[in-house]
């Protein structure tokens, strides 16, 4: 099979050097054409949904649900100011300089306006609170009417004075407040008295006594702002016309809210803010991984340009070599914008990988090239036998390597499959040009500099008789070697199951990424991810059901659809509302009288002597604390007012008693708008919330949200599995994470069982000799083994981008001992040394290039990204050794022939 293919790989080479200027004229002009169709058409998916299988039900139904109800990952603007005021302020700041910016939305909002509940607000009390609201106006309708008529502050205790007189007739004092109503006359008349001590002494925060009495009208000021549970962040919502998810669109607006942010920095210095939400998650690791991949790409070539100068001692032909490459590099982006047509945040950093690994192949030409040369063979000849002999090798290097990518296309995620195409492409592309082109040029480059020069005085290599020499002492102690070789296995093996795996997404992220810091500010406020997941309805009857049923989940925080704005128990509550609305709605506000002081002292001593009553009909020892106390206040309030200045004390408390009638009079008109509502229906959602919760077909969207991170293994399972208790159909963000966990730990462990099949089935298909074919396989296992040990010691965790390092090893340091053991063949079929001083060579600097290609990702920000190419580092780095060190001893071990005896004595030949 080596003869054969040998033989096949020579015509090729000769087809190439004969026409050297064509070949090459024809390789450059693909490469323009390449580049040309890069640029206009290459793209960048940043959407997690593209890596999954399009067929998966989950997937399906996502997209569907984009479809119905718009974009359902928005970008999240997260808000910290120093109070809720600050941060409102902010947002509606904010708000207004993006809308009037360049960049479009769909929907831009952090509040639900007042207009949404106008007439309604009732509605979406409990029947509980409103059943307690009709009980506070039907035991206190009098009371309400007669301060209505007059809301001052003396009317204002005349009737309290009233209503308190009513309770001790009823002996509700006497049985020590057990009646809620007068235990709120009480709390009502304790805030009024603690209102006029505070303005009497000092101005202070108002706070208004009504509460006790007209709750339901007690607004809250951050109604309808969304708001985390504690107020500590604000969110505004905001979707980029154009369709969040796209990359180039998410970018734009991205990158317009971090510039509007970063001027209202001046303006609002205690406020801080940032974005988040999927599309930005997904659009910084894009961005990251893109900008690390030139990074890392610019630094490959650099470190394998340094080492090819190192090793070669010369300019030219190491930088053909990395030109030669870059063609490669051009057809392959051309090849894979035609077909594949976009990168991921998988795919966009092959360039470093190939870089490492397909200069591999040239390497291996140049360097028997030189040694065939500096025997004093010809141009072509010297080719000739490269093609014939070293070929083989390198074509089952590359072979190795792109089918180790091309298994990966055998696994069932998309985004991996489409990095095994990417990847395996790029490499075979690589071989093709380093065995056509390259040769070519080493062909027009070697016939004018060989114009007159001897034959036998060719430059080579002049770093490889120490390298040799070293191997050559080490094979020389097999004892120490299959010894340290056994204790560094064993250490693997005991340590490998301790290897631990990281399966949170948010630390693949580059360190310091916005979006990451304000999901985990986001995690750490709330406890719960600012994603959800989703579950649909087609009737409000079952959008009842379902609700109710994920909320009583144990990992469900809160379910937001259609009914946040449509309340339950209609019938109900409108018939509790028209219990007492004839009794609000005839109700008239009077003129307020002018504060008379001296009426105030005389309504307050009436009030005192109440009180005495109360407290002696109470007894010593009964429980009337809380009526001796509001006495006490009485009394000390009288004193004080008598004592005071007048001239001081009427513009206060008049100011106090227009606060107090002004509260009164909001909280009853906001009853009064409220007591005739209409049944609220889905066409009464507000319409920016209709178009993310109602279809136009009529089908109901529930979000819901996580109480367990979701980005930890175990949270995401928990959440995941007890809602498709609920509806098996849930999808959803959190569900796509949870299918990609399952789904990436099945196919790497696929990709590493086709990968190391493969490898092994190519390797006895070349070689066809099975001692020889595990031998070349046997450094490829020590190295995959011993790199996953190393791991434990510099406290690297396997994730869910690293993981592919492991196939990526298989594949990448295959040809190393494939090499050596192919040469071996050769020299015990042609004669010569077995382990030629120009293979070791090769090896030894494909090692180094590929060590540089895979530790130029070390330069990444994006922590996966970096996590993979330190693997990669190590598992290069450990196969390396076990093919130089370990697979010389071992091939010494099982050939103690005499022949093979002989041929270790010409080794420096």
């Amino acid at each position: 099979m080596i003869l054969s293919t040998g033989r096949a790989l020579q015509t090729v080479v000769r087809v190439c050097c004969r026409h050297p200027a064509p070949t090459v004229t024809l390789a450059l002009g693909l490469a323009a054409l390449g580049v040309a169709i890069t640029v206009s058409r290459l793209t960048f998916e940043a959407s997690s949904l593209h890596l999954l299988p399009p067929g998966q039900s989950y997937v399906t139904r996502y997209r569907e649900y984009s479809k119905d109800f718009g974009e359902l990952d928005e970008l999240i603007v997260a808000v910290r100011g120093r109070t809720v005021d600050e941060s409102k302020a902010y947002a509606a700041r904010l708000v207004h300089e993006l809308r009037t910016g360049p960049i479009r939305f769909h929907h831009l909002a952090y509040r639900l306006t007042p207009q949404h509940f106008e007439g309604r607000a009732l509605l979406y009390l409990s029947t509980g609170e409103l059943g307690a609201i009709r009980e506070q106006i039907f035991d206190h309708e009098d009371f309400i009417a007669s301060f209505a008529a007059a809301p001052g502050l003396v009317p204002l205790l005349d009737a309290v004075n009233q209503q308190m007189a009513r309770a001790f007739l009823s002996h509700f004092l006497d049985l020590g407040l057990q009646d809620g109503s007068t235990s709120g006359d009480l709390r009502f008349l304790e805030t009024v008295l603690k209102g006029i001590r505070e303005r009497v002494d000092r101005s202070a925060p108002y706070r208004s006594p009504w509460g006790t009495l007209l709750s339901v009208a007690d607004a809250d000021g951050d109604a309808g702002y969304f708001l985390s549970d504690d107020k500590s962040l604000l969110f505004i919502l905001a979707d980029p016309v154009g369709g969040s998810g796209s990359f180039t669109n998410d970018r734009a607006a991205i990158e317009e809210i971090r510039r509007r942010i970063a001027r209202l920095h001046a303006e609002f210095p205690g406020v801080q803010a940032g974005v988040t939400g999927g599309p930005a998650l997904s659009n910084d690791e894009m961005s990251t991984a893109f900008d690390d991949s030139k990074l890392a790409a610019g630094l490959a070539f650099a470190l394998t340009l340094g080492l090819l100068l190192l090793a070669f001692r010369r300019l030219g032909q190491p930088l053909v070599m990395l030109a030669v490459l870059a063609v490669s590099l051009a057809w392959s982006l051309a090849l894979i914008t035609l077909t594949v047509g976009h990168l991921t945040v998988f795919s966009v950093m092959f360039i470093s990988i190939v870089i490492g690994i397909g200069i591999d192949y040239g390497i291996y030409v140049l360097t028997r090239y030189d040694e065939e040369r500096a025997l004093g063979r010809g141009l072509t000849e010297a080719l000739d036998i490269t093609a014939a002999r070293t070929g083989p090798g390198i074509l089952l290097g590359a072979l190795t390597a792109a089918g180790t990518f091309f298994a990966l296309a055998l696994t069932d995620f998309h985004g991996v499959q489409e990095l095994g195409f990417v990847g395996g492409t790029a490499l075979l592309l690589a071989f093709v040009a380093m065995l056509t082109v390259f040769p070519a040029l080493l062909v027009l480059m070697d016939r004018r500099r060989s114009a007159g020069r001897p034959p036998g005085v060719q430059r080579t290599v002049r770093l490889e008789p120490a390298r040799v020499l070293l191997i050559e002492s080490l094979a020389r102690h097999p004892t120490a070697i299959l010894v340290g070789a056994g204790v560094l296995t064993a250490f693997s093996l005991w340590t490998a199951p301790s290897v631990g795996f990281d399966y949170n997404l948010l630390n693949l992220q580059a360190r310091g990424a916005e979006s990451v810091i304000w999901e985990q500010r986001i995690l750490g406020t709330e406890g719960r991810s600012s994603f959800s997941a989703l579950s649909t309805a087609t009737s409000l009857s079952e959008l009842r059901r379902k609700q109710d049923a994920f909320e009583r989940l144990s990992s469900v925080s809160g379910v937001d659809s259609a009914l946040s704005w449509i309340p339950g128990e209609q019938p109900a509550r409108l018939k509790i509302i028209r219990d007492f609305a004839p009794l609000v709605a005839p109700i008239r506000v009077g003129r307020s009288p002018a504060l008379d002081l001296d009426h105030l002292i005389v309504a307050l001593g009436t009030l005192e002597r109440r009180f005495e009553l109360a407290v002696a009909e109470a007894g010593a020892d009964h429980r009337g604390s809380d009526v001796q106390q509001v006495r006490s206040q009485i009394a000390e309030l009288c004193e004080t007012l008598q004592r005071g200045d007048r001239a001081r004390l009427e513009p206060a408390l008049s100011f106090y008693e227009r606060q107090v009638s002004r509260d009164f009079v909001e909280k009853l008109h906001f009853l009064q708008r409220n007591i005739r509502p209409r049944p609220v229906t889905p066409d009464d959602v507000p319409q920016e919330l209709r178009r993310k919760f109602v279809s136009e077909n009529g089908r109901f969207l529930l979000q819901i949200h996580p109480k367990v991170n979701i980005w930890e293994r175990e949270g995401a399972v928990r959440f995941v599995d007890e809602l498709r208790s609920v509806d098996p159909d849930v999808t959803g963000t959190p569900v796509i994470a949870y299918e990609s966990i399952r789904r990436m730990e099945k196919a790497y462990r696929q990709g590493t069982l086709y990968a190391f099949v493969l490898v092994g089935v190519l390797s006895a298909v070349m070689i066809r000799r099975i001692r020889e074919t595990a031998l070349a396989l046997a450094p490829l296992v020590l190295g995959t083994l011993w790199a996953v040990g190393l791991m434990h010691l510099v406290g690297l965790k396997f994730n869910l981008a690293n993981v592919w390092g492991v196939p990526l090893i298989i594949g990448a340091s295959a040809e190393y001992g494939l090499n050596v053991v192919t040469r071996f063949v050769e020299a015990r079929t042609y004669g010569g040394p077995p382990f030629a001083r120009s293979t070791v060579m090769a090896v030894a600097l494909n090692g180094l290039t590929t060590i540089s290609g895979f530790g130029s990702l070390l330069v990444a920000h994006h922590e996966g990204i970096w996590s993979l190419g330190l693997l990669l580092t190590i598992g290069s780095g450990t196969s390396l050794i076990a093919s130089l060190a370990v697979l010389p001893v071992l091939i010494r071990l099982f050939y103690q022939s005499p022949r093979a005896t002989a041929d270790d004595r010409i080794l420096s030949a």
